[in-house]
């Protein structure tokens, strides 16, 4: 795959912008942490859908809203603290009640650090159900010819045994304006059942329901094919989310 994102990006449907690594991103190494680029993925379709007219406001009054129902992420290396980086998003078609997103994250250079499929689906908050969204929702974001990206399964397989963790009860500090349990905060906790700090090269999230303020998420973790799999389920084993890491880099979660 040519690295440098602008060979692939041309058109103006795309929206990105630049700033350097922030302290507050970076782990104890000194590189971004994942949850630090998955939210600079998110916070970047906020601000387009804010720029086009068609943000979270409008929405509300609309009774509509999108939700992230699954992550495939490729991480090539994680930038440093200050580095200079610039992220972008655009759509890549609209079928249904769904629609689809790619993210990227680039160097000064224009090489391409990470990029990010997602599908994401309209619902209708009055009734609650899923709706086909209307010219008015989709035709402001225009559309681009997705990024290559590995071919996955939409699915998570899970491994046949998973070692259980210790309930986590879900606080205030993990919702978002929807109220449900933010999107990040899934990866976060998945990374936080792992017994060694990892920098996958992938990461795949399946998100089944919302988890809210009040309900308890019940972690286990898993192996299977190399790869290390984190079910975030209620009480019943009904998973909210399913979390994948690939091509994990461990590394000693011990303060240096």
């Amino acid at each position: 795959m040519d690295s440098d994102i602008r060979s692939l990006v041309r058109d103006d449907n795309s929206f990105e912008y630049s700033w350097h690594v922030r302290y507050s991103e970076v782990g104890h190494r000194g590189v971004m942490t994942l949850p630090a680029l998955v939210n600079a993925f998110q916070d970047c379709s906020t601000f387009q859908s804010e720029v086009l007219g068609v943000g979270m406001e409008w929405l509300k009054r609309e009774h509509r809203a999108w939700f992230l129902t699954h992550w495939q992420i490729v991480i090539d290396r994680y930038p440093a603290l200050c580095e200079s980086v610039t992220v972008g998003t655009f759509a890549t078609s609209f079928k249904g009640v769904t629609g689809r997103r790619n993210f990227y994250l680039k160097g000064a250079d224009g090489s391409l650090i990470a990029r990010a499929d997602s599908t994401w689906a309209f619902l209708d908050l009055a009734s609650g159900r899923l709706a086909k969204p209307d010219e008015r929702h989709v035709a402001p974001y225009g559309s681009h010819e997705p990024l290559p990206m590995p071919r996955e399964s939409r699915r998570i397989n899970m491994p046949e045994q998973l070692e259980r963790r210790e309930p986590l009860a879900v606080g205030r500090g993990l919702i978002d304006t929807n109220e449900h349990v933010n999107n990040c905060q899934y990866i976060q906790i998945a990374l936080d059942q792992l017994p060694r700090e990892v920098l996958p090269s992938q990461v795949r999230v399946d998100y089944r329901k919302a988890a809210v303020l009040g309900d308890t998420l019940h972690p286990a973790v898993g192996q299977l094919d190399g790869n290390t799999v984190v079910e975030l389920a209620d009480e019943s084993g009904s998973p909210y989310a399913v979390i994948e890491f690939s091509g994990t880099d461990e590394r000693s979660a011990a303060p240096i």
